[in-house]
């Protein structure tokens, strides 16, 4: 009789990942196993680490044909090109198939996900349990996983701009939503933003042109010189500040 395994690999929202093995021996012995993966780790390397596993088991099989079951393609067209696999995990599930080829026949099958196969369904409720468990067995990440990481970490400082005066917006396109002409609306971006047509950038460093009372034409300048306050710029009075700017001759500034 083969040994069947199915293995599968899951991800949370919230980056948690596990994998699970299910196995039903020929002398009616069932296996299963879960475990955490590392966090942020990918579904696809959870599928190999669960492959591994389930390597592991058939290990202690003598002269059986091992068939393992995965909905993962991606993992099998990966093992498939295994001369060209560089990485440890990879490495790890190729040399255990070397080693069980040498008593016993190594199938790898894919099987659709979610239709009911018993194996496969038992699989993937281990797969969800193990990315519950308190801790990873191993912290090891891909390279593509720690630049994913990297990525998603530099995009959310990027979505998330510093906390100072110009950036205290409470909600995305407030600039759009104020009263006023296009050019009071983009004059209150630039202001908000510190990005006004006075600022050049010289060896790397903000400079910016003269105001009329001779000073450089920084933002917070322009919002003194006016008699005016940073409050006007987030609240419903930048109509107000907009038409002090014209009437101190600094909209060109600006």
């Amino acid at each position: 009789m083969p040994l069947v395994l199915y293995t599968d690999g899951s991800k949370s929202d919230s980056g948690r990942t596990g994998s699970g093995v299910y196995a039903k021996a020929e002398d009616g012995l069932v296996f299963r196993c879960r475990f955490r993966n590392p966090d942020n780790c990918s579904v696809f390397r959870s599928e190999l680490l669960a492959i591994r596993e389930a390597l592991n088991f058939a290990l202690h099989f003598e002269n059986s044909d091992i068939f393992v079951l995965t909905n993962s393609k991606s993992s099998i067209h990966y093992l498939k090109n295994w001369p060209e696999i560089r990485e440890k995990t990879g490495q790890e599930v190729v040399s255990k198939i070397a080693t069980l080829s040498q008593k016993s026949r190594v199938c790898f099958q894919w099987i659709p996900s979610h239709v009911g196969v018993f194996g496969n369904e038992e699989a993937d409720v281990l797969a969800k349990e193990g990315r519950a468990l308190p801790s990873a067995s191993s912290s090891e990440l891909f390279t593509s996983e720690i630049y994913s990481i990297h990525k998603a970490i530099a995009n959310s400082a990027w979505k998330n701009p510093p906390t100072h005066d110009w950036y205290a917006g409470n909600r995305p396109g407030l600039s759009l939503q104020s009263a006023g002409t296009r050019s009071a609306q983009t004059a209150l971006a630039r202001l908000r933003s510190g990005h006004i047509k006075s600022l050049k950038f010289i060896d790397r460093e903000k400079t910016f042109s003269s105001c009329p009372c001779s000073c450089p034409a920084s933002p917070a300048h322009i919002i003194d010189c006016i008699g005016a306050s940073t409050r006007q710029l987030w609240s419903g009075e930048g109509k107000g500040l907009v038409e002090l700017l014209e009437r101190h001759g600094v909209m060109d500034l600006v």
